[in-house]
């Protein structure tokens, strides 16, 4: 769910590259298509990574993919500004007054009801095939992301208007009926809150949705929705609508943001054209800009394409070498923010010797963290010991984060301690470790450790192809030795590395290779941890990990890193607050409750600190750089280019 939530899709993060493909060609690859000139001064190109090719919203994009949905999907009923603020998109919304009669009434939180948000739709939008929109497609956006169907066709995570009356039964299937998606007439949308979702801190992002052309999509009603029983009596050469949409993720004919997907060429570029029927952003900002490419360029020379002009625009840049080889160009022009986001080693919960924390905890002795962010982003970079973001306002306004959080320095002996601790303290006979296994100075043993069921401990690490992994690695295989781990490494590409991560659960554990994997993460505005982390997000996407910390089955049931926490009793059977109850809390808060939201979250810091889902490596400053005769070019944390793009103009001559 980026600016513009197009689609109610919970998403509270996204995925990019940790670092920069290892790659080096001289040059990007040749653009093969005889509408694009390269030389053509008016043609804009924007410099990125790999994509996946999933365009319409499918489970499992990267950030990269997401940059194109942005640019082809708009008309939001709910936005969000340059500071990551939610906002009506009175552009779409012409009954403004009324939406803002039904936010001023009051919930009790302690007797919610059900609370309807009704949307009086502009009557002159436009598809960019010409075809009127309606709240029949406002309708239809949000169930294509939640639908039954939609997952029979392999969406990973069909959540779309999960905090909507009956979105649990429409999503497993039991009807078609959406309940609390109301098409009232052709211009009038209903949504409306499940009480048990409300109070709710991002309640406007609720009922953000964004349309998705019905015509295109159903095949002019040839396709509808079914419930499970109806897909079980499909025979075997029927299809449905959710195969039929998943052939257009990669080409999505029709759209309604400010540019037109006009033709992908895999591991090249997407080409874009301006959309003549788009009236505009939630400001009832237009590009100026006609055409789009975004190009695929070898991001070990990335930098140079930029400074030879063969593209016009790179972002989240965090390499030092490259940040400073740009800032030395006249005809450069760089913007930074601090990042609300963070790169990380992502652990595995359900599966091998990392769904134990003890393990998780003795991983993070072993890497030395600030050597690694030293070396690498040379002062770009600040060390972190949580899931957190320097452009995070939390992180900026708290006085407890990062000072009350472990840092998990290089020490072997702890690491040692750490696994012994956790079961694997015996030889491969066997035999329980002695004092002459390990010491201060390391692992002595003449193999690797075992369990008291003989079994090897094994962890497998997978990398991205970067410059990124190949330090991090020489830091994590020294290390693994020390402590008598069986490691094995690997690097593969971006997609590779989201497969196995995103649906290692899926896989048979004797088909697993892989226990943790380096990603950065971006935050979106709406930073809910609830469905990054919550037990019941998992398997979905969000939560791919499989991290479960619940009153039912905790990490740790001291909980001592709650002590100076009102809510925290020593003397009761659970002292403190599980990760499933501080999410949860976060979520029920009245929006405007600021101050309990924050030291709801310096808590969900510090457990994620102990139980460590994942191992943070750093929060850094981006750059970005683009042309000179670019104009208007205003990237923010929350405000990436793909939402600035409509004010972007070229330079006068």
């Amino acid at each position: 769910m980026k600016k513009v939530l197009f689609s109610l899709v919970a998403l509270t993060f996204v995925f990019v590259l940790a670092a920069c493909p290892a790659d080096d060609p001289d040059a990007p690859g040749d653009i093969d298509d005889p509408d694009i000139d390269p030389d053509d001064d008016d043609v804009l190109f924007v410099g990125t990574m790999e994509f996946s090719g999933e365009f319409i919203n499918w489970g499992g994009a990267s950030a990269y993919d997401i940059q194109i949905q942005d640019l082809i999907n708009g008309y939001s009923t709910v936005s969000t500004d340059k500071d990551g603020e939610f906002v009506i998109n009175e552009t779409v919304i012409e009954n403004v007054d009324e939406v803002e009669d039904t936010m001023a009434e009051e919930i009790d939180p302690d007797d919610p009801e059900p609370k309807t948000y009704t949307f009086e739709i502009r009557d002159d939008l436009e598809f960019s095939d010409g075809e009127p929109i309606t709240a029949e497609d406002y309708a239809f956006g949000i169930k294509m992301q939640a639908a039954y169907s939609i997952a029979q066709a392999g969406h990973t995570s069909p959540t779309g208007g999960q905090e909507l009356v009956g979105f649990d039964e429409f999503r497993d299937g039991e009807t078609t009926d959406f309940e609390g998606v109301e098409v009232v007439d052709e211009h009038t949308l209903e949504l409306t809150i499940a009480e048990e979702e409300l109070p709710y801190f991002y309640e406007l992002a609720a009922v953000s949705a964004g349309p998705q052309p019905k015509h295109v999509y159903t095949d002019d009603g040839e396709y509808e929705f079914l419930t499970a029983e109806e897909h079980d009596e499909l025979g075997d050469d029927e299809d449905h609508i959710g195969e039929y949409i998943a052939q257009y993720i990669d080409n999505p004919p029709v759209n309604s943001g400010p540019y037109t997907f006009e033709h992908y060429e895999d591991d090249q570029f997407v080409r874009l054209e301006k959309n003549e029927n788009f009236i505009g952003d939630f400001r009832g900002e237009t590009p100026s800009i006609e055409d789009v490419v975004v190009r695929v360029v070898p991001s070990a020379t990335d930098v140079e394409h930029l400074i030879q002009e063969e593209v016009h625009l790179l972002t989240g840049m965090v390499e030092a070498d490259d940040i400073n080889r740009a800032l030395e160009e006249d005809h450069l022009v760089a913007t930074n923010y601090d990042r609300p986001g963070f790169g990380g080693l992502y652990f595995h919960t359900d599966f091998g010797p990392t769904e134990d924390p003890l393990v998780r905890q003795a991983i993070s002795h072993v890497v030395d963290r600030e050597q690694f962010v030293e070396t690498f982003l040379e002062g770009y970079a600040e060390l972190i010991d949580a899931p957190l973001g320097l452009g995070l306002w939390m992180t900026q306004e708290s006085d407890t984060i990062p000072d009350e959080l472990h840092n998990y320095s290089p020490d072997l002996d702890e690491a040692n301690e750490l696994l012994d601790e956790a079961g694997w303290g015996y030889d491969s006979d066997g035999n329980e470790l002695n004092e002459d296994g390990w010491d201060e100075t390391g692992w002595h043993g003449d193999d690797y450790r075992y369990n008291e069921d003989g079994e090897e401990l094994y962890l497998g690490w997978m990398g991205t192809e970067s410059e990124f992994s190949d330090i991090l690695a020489v830091y994590m295989n020294e290390g693994m030795e020390e402590v008598g781990v069986d490691f094995y490494s690997t690097q593969a590409g971006f997609d590779v590395l989201l497969d196995n991560y995103y649906f290692g659960y899926d896989m048979p554990d004797e088909e697993r290779d892989f226990h943790m994997f380096n990603l950065a993460t971006s935050y979106t505005p709406l930073h809910d941890p609830y469905l990054s982390y919550h037990s019941s997000t998992a398997p979905f996407d969000a939560n791919p990990q499989n991290y479960v910390d619940s009153p039912e089955d905790p990490q740790f049931d001291d909980f001592e890193e709650q002590a100076d926490f009102d809510w925290y009793d020593e003397d009761a059977e659970q002292p403190g607050l599980t990760t499933d109850e501080l999410t949860e809390r976060m979520r029920q808060l009245p929006a405007e409750d600021d101050e309990q939201f924050l030291e709801y979250w310096e808590a969900l810091m510090m457990r994620l600190n102990r139980t460590l889902p994942v191992l943070p490596l750093y929060s850094n400053i981006e750059y970005n750089f683009h042309h000179e005769d670019l104009e208007n070019v205003d990237i923010r944390g929350f405000w990436e280019w793909q939402d600035a793009i409509v004010d972007f103009e070229w330079a006068d001559e």
